[in-house]
């Protein structure tokens, strides 16, 4: 009988054990999943990690040579009736609402070459119907947030997708009605859905912006001494060619 009890009782310690282990499996289980849950949670009200874009640095202002500018009084035949010269900074007044939100340089010579300011890839060309040239974005990347838009220009070296490295030429400046020689060049950031211009002197590489600073200087005065018109001052900008260092498109169209 004794030994029929012991039976019974190992039996009994058995049974017990074996819901112990059930039970503690279970638990176990159950904070995994719990646990993994609310690790999910916890990552998805993370915010995403975003990469910010260094600045983007020019070696050029988008011309082979400054000194292809050409300085004369045939681009500033209709600065008093109509206030066009030929040559216009980043952030001067077009006309009572609009600001310039690039360089245009509108009067050129003959075999100026719009260039490659960075390297990087021709990410877009666009023939506009209504000037009968075309528009050139050459970005340091595709899908960089960094765009410099090239306008106006003719005699295209380059197609979409092709790599260029600064300086390469791009192709020339078409002629405008007064015909004298004209391009654009813009640099746009798009970041968080907005837009914003940059004026290209405030973006200069260490090593060519002292140089191109004073050519740039130089030619405005260049424009006073020839026309006889006050037409730029540089005491008032900052870095010379900027009476702003960027703009917003509604501060540009003067909404």
């Amino acid at each position: 009988m004794k030994l029929k009890k012991l039976d019974q009782t190992g039996s009994h310690l058995i049974a017990v054990s074996l819901v112990i282990v059930a039970i503690a499996v279970v638990g176990f289980a159950g904070y995994r999943v719990l646990g993994q849950k609310k690790d999910n949670n916890t990552n998805s009200q993370q915010p995403s990690k975003t990469t910010t874009e260094s600045d983007l640095v020019l070696q050029n202002l988008g011309i082979d040579t400054l000194s292809n500018v050409d300085v004369t009084t045939q681009a500033t035949r209709e600065y008093q009736s109509r206030g066009l010269k030929g040559f216009y900074i980043f952030g001067e007044k077009l006309d009572d609402t609009r600001k310039n939100p690039n360089f245009e340089y509108a009067s050129l010579k003959t075999g100026t070459k719009a260039v490659a300011a960075i390297d990087g890839t021709v990410t877009f060309v666009k023939l506009q119907n209504d000037s009968n040239d075309y528009e050139v974005m050459v970005q340091p990347k595709d899908g960089s947030a960094w765009t410099i838009g090239y306008d106006h220009l003719v005699k295209l070296t380059v197609k979409q997708g092709d790599t260029v490295k600064a300086g390469d030429p791009l192709g020339e400046p078409n002629v405008q009605n007064n015909g004298l020689l004209r391009f654009e060049v813009q640099i746009n950031k798009d970041a968080d859905g907005q837009t914003t211009h940059y004026c290209p002197s405030n973006l200069l590489a260490a090593n060519v912006k002292d140089q191109l600073l004073t050519e740039l200087k130089t030619m405005q005065n260049q424009w006073n001494t020839t026309t006889g018109y006050q037409l730029y001052d540089v005491s008032q900008q900052n870095p010379v060619g900027c009476l702003k260092t960027t703009m917003t498109p509604a501060e540009a169209e003067g909404r």
